[in-house]
């Protein structure tokens, strides 16, 4: 077996650059879990919930800050000593991954791609997502604990020092850390160091907080909760980009509120804003996850997400005339009772790869359908 007790930087080379933290370095332009489009103002606790499905180290949004946490991080880990440092990003359904890694020449991960290392893997990071705080291995060799631990068994790192990063409810972002091949003992004033520094971050996550509940408000149509068609757009776009380059099928489906005008006429403008609303929470109640949606106009909205085939396309529309079929429209100061549900016609299109379509021309061919769509139904 190996001998671990220390390792110099030239020897870390012996160890695998494709072992296990390589799950955890950032690679920027990796693929990552697509949002859901739902961009609503629902307060910080629902916005904090959004981006925990996402790696933020992902988001355009953030790389101003990214810069500054790799010099934090590369200034840590100098001062301490450390083999490598790391900001981990941490997702509950996912797993963990670094969103920064140290760039010394002793860090064996400096510059390689990421992965996601699942939550049931026995690594150090884990104690301090389970304990909501500050966790110290100042050596962790012959410990019964971390016998099926990859970064001591694997990557050869037997000391470790981390600290949680929290969104600003609590909620935990990761951990910003620091791991070395040798036994260590960080006094308290170099451990106070790196908490310093996890509020810097934290300061810097603030800020990403106020500018995505600013954006969901530009970005968000009032009456429905549902991305405006500015929204839809943006995220669609980002959609095709990706679609693009790992060779994705793009489903679009094109949705119109049938007899507007009969809504508003017969029973009042606030009964045709309930049956918008009502549309608007059957498409949200019949997507994916993985899919965006729209108001793009005054009775139109659109979905867009990656499919196998149509048929992927015919079941949300299902499902979103079924929710209508039991939709209840109450409204006080209705014209006369609301006996009827609100119906819809909706055309599909698929675009299968290599996409060459623009988001316009597949726009364009959605609504075509839909207008087919709602021939039939006259």
């Amino acid at each position: 077996m190996t001998d671990m007790t220390a390792c110099s930087p030239h020897e870390t080379d012996k160890y695998k650059r494709n072992g296990p933290l390589k799950r955890l370095v950032t690679s920027l332009g990796a693929q990552r879990p697509e949002p859901s489009g739902k961009w609503r103002d629902r307060g910080r606790q629902d916005m904090v919930q959004f981006k925990t499905r996402d790696w933020l180290a992902d988001d355009d949004a953030i790389a101003p800050s990214l810069e500054k946490w790799q010099r934090a991080v590369d200034l840590m880990t100098e001062l301490l000593g450390a083999t490598a440092g790391f900001i981990v990003e941490y997702n509950d359904r996912l797993g963990y991954r670094a969103a920064i890694t140290s760039t010394n020449d002793a860090n064996p991960y400096a510059g390689c791609d990421s992965t996601v290392t699942g939550l049931d893997t026995n690594i150090f990071c884990r104690q301090v997502i389970a304990q909501g705080g500050s966790f110290y291995e100042p050596d962790a060799r012959g410990k019964s604990e971390w016998a099926d631990n990859p970064e001591l068994t694997e990557d050869g790192f037997c000391s470790y020092f981390g600290v949680p990063v929290t969104w600003s409810n609590g909620t935990i972002f990761g951990t910003i850390c620091v791991f070395d091949c040798k036994p260590t003992q960080y006094s308290d004033t170099l451990q106070k160091l790196i908490e310093t520094i996890r509020d810097l971050i934290e300061a810097d996550l603030r800020l990403y907080e106020q500018f995505q509940i600013m954006r969901s408000i530009s970005l968000s149509d009032q009456l429905t909760g549902l991305n405006n068609r500015a929204g839809f757009e943006m995220l669609a776009q980002q959609k095709i980009r990706i679609a693009k380059r790992y060779h994705h099928h793009i489903g679009l489906i094109f949705i119109d509120l049938d007899n507007m005008k009969h809504w508003n006429d017969d029973y009042g403008h606030a009964a045709g804003d309930a049956a918008l609303k009502a549309v608007g929470t059957a498409i949200t109640a019949s997507i994916r996850e993985v899919d965006i949606c729209g108001r793009i106009g005054g009775d139109e909205f659109a979905i867009l997400g990656y499919v196998r085939n149509r048929g992927d396309l015919t079941t949300i529309i299902t499902r979103i005339r079924n929710v209508l079929q039991t939709a209840r429209l109450l409204v006080p100061g209705s014209k006369k009772p609301i006996h009827e549900t609100p119906k819809i016609s909706a055309g599909a299109s698929v675009f299968f790869e290599p996409v060459k379509e623009t988001l316009e021309e597949m726009m364009d061919m959605a609504d075509r359908e839909m207008y087919r769509d709602k021939n039939r139904n006259r």
